[in-house]
């Protein structure tokens, strides 16, 4: 993918997630969303799906949620790769720092139908294309392969419309 194109790719979750304030939207903000499933079992499934085996030798990425990290910390991580600051935390891989940075603004996956895990799910794929394969993140195929898994993982573990308790039910005898 050009810069340009991955500059737009940047740019437009960026405005995704100012939609509202830009809307003049005068609802309160939300309880910030949590995490359903435990990062490691959805690194598994990534990984699983991605017929990747993963090897102890390959750090780990951190993984950030917008509420609880500094605006400067996500610019710093990921001013280079952009080519720009953000000006609020997006759902992202910092390559050079090895992070992962999720929004947690529930307005923004009510709007598009999708949650904080498969927005990790998707971050996680870029890991595992830049750690395991070294591939240019900045290629098409790797945005779509990752937006492919995210809405599998979505499809198969997050269930869309099923009761958060139920949610739970499967997260605690889902496999580790």
């Amino acid at each position: 993918m050009s810069r340009l194109v991955h500059w737009s790719v940047a740019a437009l979750a960026v405005l995704a997630l100012l939609g509202p304030a830009v809307a003049g939207d005068s609802v309160a903000p939300a309880e910030p969303v949590k995490l359903r499933f435990d990062p490691r079992f959805v690194l598994e499934a990534v990984a699983q799906r991605m017929d990747v085996t993963l090897r102890p030798d390959v750090p780990l990425p951190a993984v950030f949620v917008e509420s609880m990290v500094p605006l400067r910390q996500f610019q710093d991580a990921m001013e280079v790769q952009w080519q720009f600051r953000p000006h609020l935390v997006a759902n992202a891989y910092a390559i050079a720092r090895n992070e992962i940075y999720l929004s947690d603004d529930a307005s923004y996956y009510r709007r598009f139908k999708r949650t904080i895990d498969d927005s990790l799910a998707h971050e996680l794929v870029h890991y595992i294309q830049a750690q395991y394969f070294q591939e240019d993140l900045a290629s098409d195929s790797c945005e779509v392969q990752a937006a492919e898994i995210q809405r599998w993982f979505r499809d198969e573990h997050v269930r869309p419309g099923r009761d958060v308790a139920v949610l739970a039910d499967d997260r605690a005898t889902a496999p580790r």
